[in-house]
């Protein structure tokens, strides 16, 4: 799909839609992809050196949302989560919400999110203790993410997690088993009962106020009989990997124009991997339903969607990471961000050279 097409399926899920369901952060949300690139946001002009040309570019609207912008946030996110990796083994796991509470992360989407949170982190801490071999700080990199392939919701988090932990002596002590971090299905029944502790608390305390109570402790009832999800799998070689997948979606929501395709008739055309058999698909669907699968992932204004835990947070990550190689007898790795000059401009359009100038 060409750029700005998705701005038309927004046009278009606009006529075809009842507005009235759509919350002022999804108006502002809607307004921002609208002006992206256009000259509501106003111009660069660029001058190249090399061929003497100008070129003028519209700016981007910047927003988390947005699927066509933030590559340049994105890229210095992933080299400076490179330079933090360690020559150990990370655990990808990944903690699933379930579907049951869909309906209440649309009512109360910060409550919910916060939660879910709190109770990965909460679950991880409660396994760092002697009995797992374990005895110190464990760290970790959360990525909230609410969407599945086609687009629904589907609301998980992403954690990394180096295999080990920092002990109270300063130094670094590996998980007994290298491939091993923690057992899943204790990690789930923990994960669960964290979760459903903190809705029943937020519950009492008014916090789900859009929801009935009796519905509350009818929910929160069935679902603690329910099998919650958990997966664990140690990235052995594949960390930078990982990081390279969680930076996709960390500065926008899990879409992007390359996957859409509009026909004649007016349906939109997502592709998608399909996890059971593992072949690309097509979903077609008009742009009314598309805009409402999108505007579900829309996050509360402020809240962060990437946290950092225990010595990986950003209060301590620096001086806990200098730490840790010490500890393991690696070679440090300077604190400060390459000074050495000025950024190289973009690329010329015409002549195909890094360098243009700024004019104007």
């Amino acid at each position: 799909m060409s750029s700005g097409a998705f701005k038309h399926i927004i046009e278009d899920g606009l006529v075809n839609s009842d507005t009235s369901s759509i919350s002022p952060r999804q108006w502002q949300v809607l307004h921002h992809l609208r002006a992206c690139r256009t000259s509501a946001l106003g111009t660069y002009q660029w001058h190249c050196d090399h061929c003497e040309q100008d070129t003028q570019w519209y700016c981007s609207c910047r927003d988390r949302h947005c699927p066509v912008c933030q590559g340049q946030a994105r890229e210095k996110w992933v080299n400076a989560r490179e330079k933090d990796m360690l020559p150990l083994t990370y655990h990808h796991l990944v903690f699933t919400l379930p579907h049951q509470f869909n309906g209440w992360a649309t009512m109360h989407p910060k409550v919910i999110y916060d939660g879910l949170f709190k109770a990965v982190w909460g679950t991880l801490c409660a396994f760092a203790n002697p009995r797992h071999h374990l005895n110190g700080k464990l760290g970790a990199m959360c990525v909230l993410h609410t969407w599945g392939q086609k687009l629904n919701r589907h609301i998980h988090i992403h954690c990394l997690i180096p295999g080990g932990v920092l002990t109270a002596n300063r130094k670094w002590c590996n998980t007994r088993k290298k491939g091993y971090l923690f057992p899943v299905k204790a990690l789930s029944a923990k994960y669960r009962g964290k979760m459903l502790a903190y809705l029943s608390e937020m519950s009492k305390g008014g916090e789900l106020s859009r929801l009935a109570p009796n519905d509350v402790a009818q929910a929160l009832h069935v679902t603690a009989k329910l099998p919650w999800v958990v997966y664990s799998k140690p990235a052995l070689k594949h960390a930078n990997t990982v990081v390279k997948y969680l930076a996709r979606y960390c500065n926008r929501v899990g879409i992007s124009e390359s996957r859409l395709t509009l026909n004649d008739n007016g349906q939109v055309g997502l592709n998608y991997l399909d996890y059971c058999s593992r072949d690309r698909k097509t979903m077609h669907c008009s742009t009314s339903e598309l805009l409402r699968r999108f505007l579900l992932h829309v996050l509360p204004k402020g809240f962060m969607r990437l946290r950092y835990y225990g010595f990986l947070a950003n209060s301590v990550r620096r001086k806990s990471l200098a730490i840790i190689r010490e500890s393991l007898a690696l070679p440090a790795v300077l604190n400060k961000e390459d000074m050495s000059g000025e950024e190289i401009g973009p690329v010329c359009p015409h002549c195909h050279h890094a360098g243009m100038r700024l004019i104007s």
